[in-house]
Order: C-alpha cells, then sequence, then structure tokens
C-alpha cells in the first residue's frame, strides 16, 4: 500500500475508524465538522487495525465515487453489506430469512402492553443482523419521534407518505456506516489526488446526513423524500447497490404499517445500547414496551 504524506491530521478524524467512538453513537458532530473543512480526509487505520484510507465524507462526493465502479472497485464484503449486484459473492443467508411477506404482526405481538423486552434480543433476533439493525433504527426513529408516529398513523392511507417515511428512516438511521473501495487508477475526489491501489472508505452514513442535500439533516422527517429531488445513499448506487434494499425495504415497510394498526403506542423502556462499531450501525440492547 502506497504511503502518503502531507495529509494534515485533523482533530476528528483518528476517533472515527475506532469502534469505541461509536459506543454512544454516530458522532454526527465529527463529520458535520470534518465535511465542512476537509471532507476527503486520510485516515491512518492504526485505531481500527485495519489499512490506512482516504475516507470521504460528502454526499456528491461518495454519489461520485458509488457510480464509477472502473474507478472504485468495490471490496466485496458480505458480512458488512450484504451481497452487490454484479458481485460473484453468494448470498449467505438462508433461503428461508429472504421473506418478501414478512410477519410483522406476529414479531411485534412479542412487545407485549406494559412490559418490557429488548427488541434486539428478544424481537428481531430470528432476523439477519443487517435487516435486524434496520428494523431497530426504523423503530428508534419512530421512538424518538413520536409526533411524527401519530402523524403517520393519522394519514397511513397515503401511501406516498408512508413510503417516504421508509426512506426517511433509512436515510436517519444508515445501518451500514461505510463500504471499502479500491482506486483502480490515479484521479481526484473532492480536490484531493488519489493513487491506483490506495483504499477509500465511502461514510454512507455522513453522506445521508449531508445538510447541503437534506436540510436539518438530524430531524427525522416522514414526507422528506416525498418531495426530495435527491435519493439517500443507504444501499449505495447504481448497479452495484446492495441486493438486500427491496429486502431491507419491504420488512421496514411491513413494520410501519403494524405498528400503525396496533393501538397505543410503543416507548423507549430504558437506556438502548449502540453496537461497539464503525461499520455496523444498529443496537446491542433495544429496550422497549407498549403503552395502551
Amino acid at each position: 500500500m502506497p504511503q502518503r504524506r502531507g495529509a494534515s491530521p485533523v482533530s476528528d478524524t483518528g476517533a472515527l475508524g475506532r469502534a469505541d467512538t461509536y459506543a454512544r453513537g454516530v458522532p454526527h458532530d465529527r463529520f458535520d465538522r470534518l465535511r465542512s473543512r476537509t471532507p476527503v480526509v486520510w485516515l491512518d487505520g492504526r485505531g481500527a487495525e485495519r489499512p490506512g484510507a482516504w475516507a470521504v465524507l460528502r454526499y456528491s462526493d461518495v454519489h461520485h465515487a458509488l457510480t464509477r465502479p472502473e474507478l472504485f472497485a468495490p471490496q466485496p464484503d458480505v458480512t458488512l453489506h450484504g451481497p452487490v449486484s454484479g458481485a460473484e459473492t453468494p448470498l449467505e443467508a438462508p433461503a428461508a430469512l429472504i421473506d418478501m411477506d414478512p410477519p410483522a404482526r406476529a414479531m411485534l405481538a412479542r412487545i407485549p402492553s406494559g412490559e418490557a423486552v429488548d427488541f434486539v434480543g428478544e424481537v428481531a433476533h430470528d432476523l439477519p443482523e443487517t435487516l435486524r439493525n434496520t428494523l431497530a433504527g426504523g423503530l428508534y426513529a419512530l421512538l424518538r419521534h413520536p409526533a411524527d408516529l401519530i402523524r403517520l398513523r393519522d394519514e397511513q392511507a397515503d401511501e406516498k407518505l408512508v413510503d417516504s417515511a421508509v426512506e426517511e428512516m433509512l436515510r436517519w438511521w444508515t445501518p451500514v456506516l461505510q463500504v471499502w473501495r479500491t482506486v483502480q487508477r490515479a484521479t481526484t475526489v473532492g480536490g484531493v489526488p488519489l493513487l491506483a491501489g490506495e483504499h477509500v472508505t465511502l461514510w454512507l452514513v455522513s453522506a445521508n446526513h449531508d445538510d447541503e442535500i437534506f436540510p436539518d439533516p438530524a430531524r427525522f422527517v416522514p414526507d422528506r423524500f416525498v418531495r426530495s429531488p435527491r435519493p439517500h445513499l443507504c444501499f449505495g448506487f447504481g448497479y452495484r447497490a446492495c441486493l438486500g434494499a427491496q429486502l431491507a425495504r419491504v420488512h421496514l415497510r411491513a413494520m410501519l404499517l403494524a405498528l400503525l394498526e396496533r393501538p397505543g403506542l410503543p416507548r423507549l423502556a430504558g437506556e438502548p445500547v449502540p453496537l461497539r462499531s464503525s461499520t455496523r450501525h444498529g443496537f446491542t440492547h433495544l429496550p422497549v414496551h407498549w403503552t395502551p
């Protein structure tokens, strides 16, 4: 791997690749600062025990790299992000788990009224990890924004609003934080020259919270994608996008509709415990209960 010099260290960069940084959630404040001044920055990788790589943080630059696989070759990693279209890596999840008619009502029935349960360990435990993280993140968006949940319940007949809310859950949460690419030939991204053979990390979670594309990105806005002309990058983009995208959307939409149909409201029943990971965005524990 080529050794690069001249990339000035920035105070927030060393933390991005460290799993401990995410023990309290995604450090969106760090991403915001970096996007505003050094949207393509070198991470030496020592804290994460991985090779050094250029972190690409801005939506426009991440989109640029995702849509040019001839310049930025994917590094297949089924564990992190599932299979990609056009890839030779097989789908590892058993066929029985690829359920395009998910039993969302039965899953939510595992949350009894008035009794705390762990959504991760007791409700969605039988789902593949990335899908489980996706559903937990979508539920957490609604737990954090109860007024929007009530609005969605009142307007659940509006299919465009429901579909937009699903996309907004994916953008707001982003279950896979970053994906890796290898530079195929010398090029430039965000004004930074990159050399053939170097690694880049495309930070999907940063791109999906880029306020130049998504105003007030920290806010969950159910109707954002009714009017937004730009898609989120939760699943990558183009023909190399994640094949699990449709599966995630179907399960997330089914869960949302089941939530809206059930009387009462889901509530947090304790402090959530985020995953200690700089790649996977989910919870170790998400305690919830149902109120009448």
